[in-house]
C-alpha cells in the first residue's frame, strides 16, 4: 500500500514545520524499504519534498549536479512512497518506500553495503546472499559456483535445491547439530538462489510466511 496524496493545505502545513535553513536549504533525507531496511541518503529542498508528497515518488536534490531528479528517472528502480517522518529537531527526514528493483546505482540493493563494523541478524545475512545472487545475474564472475548454477539454469537450480533438502532431513535424523545446520544452510542458500532465478525476493516469502501465522 502506497501513502495517500496529500492536499495543498496537508502540504503547506509539512513544508512549514521542517527546517531547511540549517543545511543552507537542504535537508537530510534517509529512505528505507518496507521492512526497515536502510536504502539509501540523499539529500531535498523544498522544491524535491514538494514533488515527493505531491506525486507520491521519490525526488531529491543532486548537490553535484545541482539539480532536482526522481529516482529512477534513468534506472527506473522508482521509489514509491508508503511513508514518511520528521525528526525530534524537524531538521532530517525518514521516508518508508516500496522499492522498485535495487536502490544503489551499483546495482546493489542498498548503497550501504560496506561494512565498517557490523552485528548481523539473520535477516542481514538472508539479505547479503540475496545481494550476492543479484549481482552474479548482472555480472557473472569466473569460478563463482553461483555464476555457475545460474547460467546451467532453473532446472539445474531446482535439482540442487531438491537434493539439499533431502541432505538436510537426513543430516538431522543422523547427523549432529553442527553438521545438520551446515546442510541446512547449504538448503538455504540454494532455495534463495532458486528463487531470485524464477524473479521472486525472500520479501515475497516473507509476507506468504506472515499470513500462515497461526
Amino acid at each position: 500500500m502506497e501513502a495517500r496524496r496529500l492536499t495543498d493545505a496537508e502540504i503547506g502545513s509539512i513544508m512549514g514545520r521542517l527546517n531547511f535553513d540549517k543545511l543552507g536549504g537542504i535537508i537530510p533525507a534517509v529512505t528505507v524499504d518496507e521492512h526497515g531496511r536502510v536504502l539509501m541518503l540523499a539529500f531535498m529542498n523544498k522544491e524535491a519534498l514538494e514533488k515527493t508528497l505531491r506525486t507520491g515518488m521519490m525526488h531529491y536534490w543532486s548537490r553535484s549536479r545541482g539539480r532536482l531528479w526522481m529516482k529512477g528517472e534513468e534506472s527506473k528502480h522508482y521509489q514509491h512512497v508508503v511513508g514518511a517522518y520528521a525528526d525530534c529537531d524537524d531538521d532530517s527526514l525518514l521516508f518508508k518506500v516500496r522499492q522498485d528493483g535495487n536502490a544503489c546505482h551499483t546495482g546493489r540493493g542498498s548503497c550501504f553495503y560496506k561494512p565498517l563494523l557490523e552485528y548481523k541478524t539473520g535477516a542481514d545475512v538472508i539479505r547479503e546472499l540475496e545481494d550476492v545472487v543479484d549481482e552474479r545475474m548482472i555480472s557473472p564472475k569466473e569460478g563463482s559456483y553461483t555464476s555457475k548454477i545460474i547460467a546451467a539454469g532453473l532446472k539445474e537450480a531446482a535439482k540442487k535445491t531438491g537434493e539439499e533438502g533431502v541432505e538436510a532431513g537426513i543430516a538431522a535424523l543422523v547427523e549432529d547439530e553442527d553438521r545438520t545446520a551446515s546442510e541446512a544452510a547449504d538448503l538455504i542458500y540454494h532455495l534463495i538462489l532458486l528463487l531470485k532465478m524464477k524473479g521472486i525476493g525472500m520479501k515475497q516469502v516473507y509476507e506468504e510466511l506472515s499470513r500462515r501465522r497461526k
